[in-house]
């Protein structure tokens, strides 16, 4: 199921992975969830990448901008990196963005594999967490804290791409 949210994302990664943790436990229900979307993510860059000539990628270029020729390889893995941890940009549109836009793949499955920790981990805890819990409160305040994570990195995610595309533009 993991690699098939990756391709195409249906039911939403965070429901996926929790329903891993509340089946399977917080580690096996993290390597089936990281492991899975991994995979799944995989599989999308290199079908892009193999796809990378003609239409598509004038198309994609267009409409997303894509501008990763003048980056070096330390830039790439960072801006990487940090839109997987803050999930801002849909998985699908990163996946086939690197593939098309010529991401070397030791960069992307590295990033990838890195930047999915998190959320793999926080989702499959919380589902563990659902499983194991009764106590309503704690789990909004811990809903609460992810929110406000992700609307934090959002915030500075726009600011930090904009500088690391265009280091003059401070």
């Amino acid at each position: 199921m993991f690699f098939l949210q990756a391709i195409a994302p249906v039911i939403p990664y965070g429901i996926l992975a929790g329903a891993a943790g509340i089946i399977y436990g917080k580690l096996i229900g993290f390597v089936m969830a990281w492991s899975g979307a991994l995979a799944g993510t995989l599989s999308l860059y290199l079908l892009a990448k193999y796809f990378r000539k003609g239409l598509l990628k004038d198309l994609f270029a267009k409409k997303y901008q894509l501008k990763f020729g003048n980056m070096n390889s330390k830039t790439i893995f960072l801006i990487m990196v940090i839109v997987r941890v803050f999930p801002v940009i849909p998985t699908p549109i990163i996946n086939i963005g690197s593939g098309l836009s010529g991401v070397p793949m030791g960069i992307f499955v590295s990033s990838s594999a890195l930047g999915m920790i998190p959320w793999a981990v926080a989702y499959v805890a919380l589902g563990d967490y659902f499983n194991r819990s009764r106590d309503i409160t704690s789990t909004m305040v811990i809903l609460g804290a992810i929110l406000i994570i992700i609307i934090t990195g959002a915030f500075f995610l726009r600011k930090r791409i904009r500088i690391l595309a265009d280091p003059e533009e401070k």
